[in-house]
């Protein structure tokens, strides 16, 4: 009887540790993001939902450092803002560099023509393309 016991244990400890590790090998997989992708001009295809029509759709232009430039269209003077990648993997906008917190996006595609994010904050998807 102690032997069966004791067997019982060894195998609930065995699935137990593969369930585990498992999780964390799929969790890594899916937070990975070709960071390197969003360099360079994007431009907005749409925005959803639609209610807040009163928020912009910008155009962005991102570069290596760190620095954005966003404008409204082409002829309007551009604006610049930070973006940096947090632990999560989720992509931070901020308004100036010494800021400690900034608009926080979940990358949810970002290929080399596409780029949708949704914010953290109001559930909008945001979904770019690649200006050439």
């Amino acid at each position: 009887m102690k032997k069966l016991l004791i067997g019982l244990l060894v195998i609930a400890a065995g699935a137990g540790a593969f369930f585990l590790l498992n999780k964390k090998k799929n969790t890594a997989e899916t937070t990975s993001v070709n960071k390197e992708l969003i360099l360079g001009k994007w431009k907005p295809l749409s925005k959803e939902p639609e209610a807040d029509t009163i928020q912009p759709m910008y155009q962005f232009d991102f570069q290596k450092n760190g620095l954005a430039m966003r404008s409204v269209s082409d002829t309007v003077k551009a604006d610049s803002v930070y973006y940096e990648w947090n632990k999560a993997g989720e992509l931070v906008v901020k308004e100036k560099v010494t800021d400690s917190a900034g608009v926080a996006y979940v990358v949810v595609k970002l290929t080399a023509d596409s780029l949708q994010v949704q914010s953290k904050i109001n559930k909008v998807n945001l979904l770019l393309a690649k200006s050439k």
